[in-house]
This record gives C-alpha cells, sequence and structure tokens, in this order.
C-alpha cells in the first residue's frame, strides 16, 4: 500500500466515523478496495495515536472520535475489574470540564453504582453508557446479574419483591454488611436530579427538584439484570457534601433517614394493620431520626398509628419520629393514637 493511500484511509475514517459508528470498517473497505485487516490495522493505530476510542465488543464494537463525549463500554466482571481504573482511564477527562459539584456528584454514583455490579450482581458482564445533551449529562450502568430486587427478597426473606425497594430506600441496607455499608443508592438516588433503578420487572424512579418518586412494573419482557440511570443537569446547584449533611446528625454519621410511607404499600390496600407498619419500621432501629413522609397516602387506621408511635417508640425512646405532608385525616388519626 503507498504511505499517501495510508493517509488517505486515516483521514477518512476520521471524516466518516461519526456517521459510521459502526460499520466504519465495512465503509472503508469498500470505499478504498482494501482488506479488512487493513483497515483494523489503521483503526488500531488511530486509536493508539488517541484520535479514536473503541468501545464493545464483538457484535457492539462502536467507534468514534476521542472528542465525542459520550461513551459505551463493555466489561467483563472479573476480580481485577475495578471502578477505580475504570474512570479514571474512560470518563474522567469527559467529566473534567463540569464544575466540581456536579463532577463531584458524577465520580461518587459512578463509583457506587459500578462497584454494587461488580461484587454484588452476580453477574458476569456490565455496560457503561453516557450522553451528554445541551444541558444535562446522563450516566447508565447494566448488568446482566440476578437483579437487586431479587437478591435483597431473598437475604431478607422478603414475602414479596416489591418490599425490597422499600428497604432500599431505607439506608443502610446491605446483603454484604461486613465489607458495605449499604449508603451507595441512598445517597446517590439523592444526589441526581433523576434516578432510575429497573430490575427483575420492576421499576424505581426519583425526581429529586420536584420531590416526587414513583415505583411501578417495568414495560416489556422479563430481563436479568440491574439498570441504573443518573440524570444530572450541567449548571445543577446540588453539592455533595450537602446532601450527606442533610442525613447526619452531630456526630457526623448517617443517622437520619427519610421514609415515603407510601412504599409500604401493596396493591390497593390501606394503611390499617400492624403488619404494614412493621414491614415499614423493618430496620429503622438503625437510625436516630426518622422522617415520616405521608405524601399520596389518604388515611391510615388505629392499629398502624399504634405500632408505629407507641409500641416501636416505646421500645425506641431515643428514635426522634417526625411526620410530614399529612392530610387533615392522616393528621388526626396519628395525635389521636399518639401517647400523651
Amino acid at each position: 500500500m503507498k504511505k499517501n493511500q495510508a493517509k488517505e484511509i486515516r483521514e477518512f475514517i476520521l471524516q466518516n466515523i461519526t456517521d459510521h459508528p459502526q460499520d466504519i470498517v465495512a465503509v472503508t473497505e469498500k470505499y478504498f478496495h482494501v482488506t479488512r485487516t487493513t483497515v483494523h490495522r489503521h483503526l488500531s493505530s488511530l486509536i493508539e495515536l488517541g484520535h479514536i476510542i473503541k468501545t464493545g465488543k464483538t457484535r457492539d464494537v462502536k467507534y468514534a472520535l476521542y472528542s465525542n463525549p459520550d461513551r459505551y463500554l463493555v466489561f467483563d466482571i472479573t476480580s481485577e475489574l475495578e471502578e477505580d481504573a475504570v474512570w479514571k482511564k474512560h470518563l474522567s477527562q469527559t467529566f473534567e470540564k463540569l464544575p466540581k459539584n456536579i463532577r463531584d456528584i458524577c465520580s461518587y454514583g459512578f463509583h457506587e453504582m459500578f462497584n454494587n455490579a461488580i461484587e454484588h450482581s452476580q453477574g458476569t458482564e456490565v455496560i457503561i453508557s453516557t450522553h451528554w445533551e445541551k444541558n444535562q449529562v446522563k450516566l447508565n450502568i447494566v448488568d446482566n446479574g440476578i437483579g437487586i430486587f431479587k437478591k435483597i427478597k431473598k437475604k431478607f426473606e422478603l414475602s414479596d419483591i416489591r418490599e425490597s425497594i422499600l428497604e432500599l430506600s431505607k439506608g443502610k441496607v446491605t446483603t454484604d454488611p461486613e465489607n458495605h455499608t449499604g449508603e451507595g443508592i441512598f445517597f446517590t438516588s439523592r444526589m441526581f436530579d433523576q434516578f432510575y433503578l429497573s430490575a427483575n420487572k420492576y421499576a424505581y424512579m426519583r425526581n429529586n427538584p420536584i420531590k416526587d418518586w414513583v415505583f411501578e412494573s417495568s414495560d416489556g419482557e422479563a430481563k436479568t439484570g440491574t439498570g441504573v440511570g443518573m440524570v444530572i443537569a450541567l449548571d445543577s446547584p446540588t453539592r455533595l457534601e450537602n446532601v450527606f449533611r442533610a442525613y447526619t446528625g452531630e456526630t457526623h454519621k448517617f443517622d437520619k433517614t427519610h421514609l415515603y410511607i407510601e412504599m409500604a404499600q401493596l396493591g390497593e390496600e390501606s394503611f390499617l394493620s400492624r403488619s404494614q407498619a412493621r414491614r415499614l419500621l423493618h430496620g429503622i432501629e438503625k437510625f436516630r431520626h426518622v422522617i415520616l413522609d405521608f405524601k399520596k397516602v389518604d388515611k391510615i387506621g388505629q392499629a398502624f398509628v399504634d405500632e408505629v408511635f407507641r409500641v416501636f417508640q416505646s421500645r425506641y425512646p431515643e428514635i426522634q419520629f417526625e411526620y410530614i405532608n399529612t392530610n387533615e385525616d392522616v393528621k388526626f388519626m396519628i395525635e389521636r393514637g399518639r401517647p400523651v
């Protein structure tokens, strides 16, 4: 091959790779009437020179200009895979241009969620993708493991898989307490503008700017694994340290949690029974300040109130309960049932 043609091939690849991220080899091969091996050799050289990046494996391989910040990366889950090394090599440079508060949040969310995939998913593969838009960045991490809701259900012997998200939302919940604190999902889900967690045909979504959440059945065929989606505006005022500070007390330990009462609801049931209250309060003894959020809850029963505000409170008098977003009926039942 002539030296000039080699230069032309590389220039052709750089000029067309954005429009042909997956078939650039075939396009180049056809245009220059050269072999696939020749094209791959030039692609390898451009990768070594830092002009393009290669992501994915086998059929999912994609090429992109290094200046394109979007990433699609596939990794085999092995004992050698480390989240900090992946962040440093593949992502840190594209996030470096962000304001420090957003960069810190993205780094924290990635490290926590990617580590979960490595150490907890029981999968063989994990995929990272980022998508940059004018006003926001999306960071997704997907594994092919057992699914987080199924794993939590099994670990804590829950009667319904829907209880798993209630447990996760409390914080300090982990299937490996000797090596993990169980804080990652709790704090990550509160740092980003939108947080999405899907597994085992269910999906949990938080919209933090409007302080709303949804937990529902996900559409489509059943899929294995866990998917995490994190979205943050490029001008977000959220600061990582403020999110931590909101849930720490004078000892600077994570001792405050925020419970959405509606998460304890299975189906169309109302909050009338002691069993529902016990389900809600499972594991809460690990905290010293508990916010009970009654948003979207229309009514509660006397037994529910008694179990929370008398029985449980008498067992753990050091815990401070705070209730918010009550309608008149709910507020009446709480004040009527609380010990004087």
